[in-house]
């Protein structure tokens, strides 16, 4: 368990990395719930407890339509634009698999 803890923690100091760069205001509610995973990795709870936390915070980062799997950053420059998305996009798969398994 401390191994997924610790997954998710280097996945959402990624994660947040990237988006914060480039957010357009658009996702500040998710990076909130980002930062707020973060929170409760770092928190003395033990590692049971952090998951169901951070489990109850599933549903608002990745609602049906909006939130993390809809950001996209928008270049004109094609291969510009894939180097930008392509890190969010893996990120945000890794991030969904940690947190659902």
């Amino acid at each position: 368990m401390d191994n997924k803890i610790n997954n998710i923690e280097s996945t959402v100091i990624d994660l947040l990395s990237i988006l914060k760069r480039y957010n357009n205001g658009q996702i500040s509610y998710q990076i909130a719930l980002l930062e707020d995973i973060l929170n409760i990795i770092k928190s003395n709870s033990d590692n049971e407890l952090k998951e169901n936390r951070i489990n109850s915070l599933v549903e608002d980062l990745y609602p049906i339509r909006g939130g993390l799997t809809d950001f996209y950053i928008w270049k004109e420059d094609t291969k510009e634009r894939i180097m930008i998305n392509k890190p969010i996009s893996e990120l945000n798969d890794k991030l969904w698999n940690l947190l659902k398994n």
